[in-house]
């Protein structure tokens, strides 16, 4: 269709609704995926034309479904991945083969969703609305595979109106407690409601009683990490990892990643298991290499510059806060020091978050209030900081607390930019300008 508005006016729109992503979670209503399936049943189902592979877990969902992503590519297919939040645009998060929607066609599917709550009074909230755009433009250009990952849970997740014929779950730990519920049992139960009956379920979480929540929920079969698929090796390389799987159908040795940090070794593991049940068999070697040679996943332990080093990862909890420390140590262990920019969201056990970062390497901590209505308090941080004994400055934005570091960072130190999508997203603007 022709757009009838702006896509400046199609935001704004979009904007008028309620967004967990942006505000409290105070008054936010029941949850229900009532209103969303009947806006998919006006559209015409779009969801229901092509298979899915469904993404969940506390971490890891992102680069999970990136490399998923170019599994399948490498396979042939045309995929479409729906991944959150984004990091400068929303165009970001609706991906055909890698490629973001167009300014276009996001204007397209916002018209249509537009067009649909003004005759049929059924409101959306701005996750749902942009999950079913994703849904329909994926329809529209004719994807062969929909890999979508949860925004946030799984029960009750706008996502959750598809039925996967995978089931990934990456990990479980503490996050959305106010939401999901304060204990992991809570978290894994709500996650758990992704896996339908004749999904495939592939599992990366190690703890038994987790564990055992999935595997009593109904589905077509199970492959758990460690179990019927294990990491044979993970070892730093230079620019990456070189990994080694095993899986129920075959062994993949010396695969190049070019992602840093161990955690992205069960990532991987993750990614080629959950193909090869979407395909039922082994995959070619080569395939798996070439696909894993040109993953990216930015935000993600990602080096946007090397004079100065100056690294971002979009943790934003204290399993996230402990992957990148150790990402530090075995995948940067020739960095002598490290300058922390950090800024964390309301909600965040930013004690916790501290104490998993913390290590004898870090030389400055400084931080500041992100771009968010969300963002904690500068002075809330500092006492968290030091709590867990360490210093900290402060900055009135992010890109202010960057420009610091890089300037006082010596040749063999570098800088950590961590605490949340919106920190990362900022750095990232920031060292775009400077370089």
């Amino acid at each position: 269709m022709s757009n009838s508005i702006s896509l400046g006016n199609a935001l704004n729109w979009l904007d008028s609704h309620i967004n967990i992503e942006r505000n409290s979670h105070a008054d936010f209503p029941t949850p229900s995926l009532v209103k969303i399936q009947e806006a998919l049943k006006m559209m015409g189902e779009p969801h229901k034309t092509y298979p899915v592979i469904h993404v969940t877990g506390t971490n890891g969902k992102g680069s999970t479904c990136r490399m998923i992503t170019a599994l399948l590519m490498a396979h042939g297919l045309r995929v479409g991945t729906y991944v959150s939040p984004h990091l400068s645009r929303i165009n970001e998060r609706i991906l055909v083969d890698l490629e973001a929607i167009s300014d276009e066609d996001l204007v397209d599917e916002i018209s249509t969703l537009k067009i649909l709550e003004e005759h049929s009074g059924n409101v959306l909230s701005w996750f749902e609305l942009v999950t079913a755009a994703a849904f329909s433009h994926f329809d529209t250009v004719g994807i062969d595979v929909g890999v979508i990952e949860v925004g946030m849970g799984g029960t009750w997740d706008a996502t959750n109106v598809v039925d996967g014929d995978v089931a990934v779950v990456t990990n479980i730990s503490l996050d959305h407690a106010d939401i999901l519920g304060p204990e992991l049992s809570d978290i894994a139960r709500e996650k758990s409601g992704i896996v339908k009956p004749n999904s495939s379920v592939v599992i990366g979480v190690n703890q038994s009683d987790l564990l055992n929540i999935f595997l009593s929920r109904p589905s077509a079969g199970t492959s758990v990490l460690g179990q019927d698929f294990q990491i044979r090796s993970n070892s730093q390389a230079i620019g990456g990892r070189v990994i080694a799987i095993r899986t129920k159908h075959a062994a993949y040795d010396d695969i190049f990643l070019p992602l840093y940090g161990p955690h992205q070794g069960n990532n991987a593991a993750l990614a080629v298991s959950s193909v090869e049940e979407f395909f039922g068999r082994a995959l070619d070697l080569d395939v798996v290499k070439a696909a894993f040679e040109r993953v990216t996943s930015p935000g993600r332990m990602e080096v946007v510059s090397r004079s100065p080093l100056v690294v971002l990862d979009a943790a934003h909890n204290p399993a996230g806060m402990l992957s990148a420390r150790v990402s530090l140590e075995s995948d940067f262990a020739s960095v002598s020091r490290w300058h922390m920019v950090i800024s964390m969201l309301n909600g965040r056990d930013s004690k916790a978050m501290f104490l998993a970062l913390k290590n004898d390497r870090i030389k400055s901590v400084s931080v500041a209030q992100a771009r968010s209505l969300r963002a904690m308090d500068v002075e809330e941080m500092r006492r968290a900081a030091a709590e867990v004994d360490l210093s900290s400055q402060r900055f009135e934005t992010v890109s202010d607390a960057l420009r610091v570091a890089m300037r006082d960072c010596q040749q063999d130190e570098g800088i950590l930019v961590c605490g949340s999508i919106y920190t990362v997203a900022e750095a990232r603007e920031e060292v775009s300008k400077i370089k």
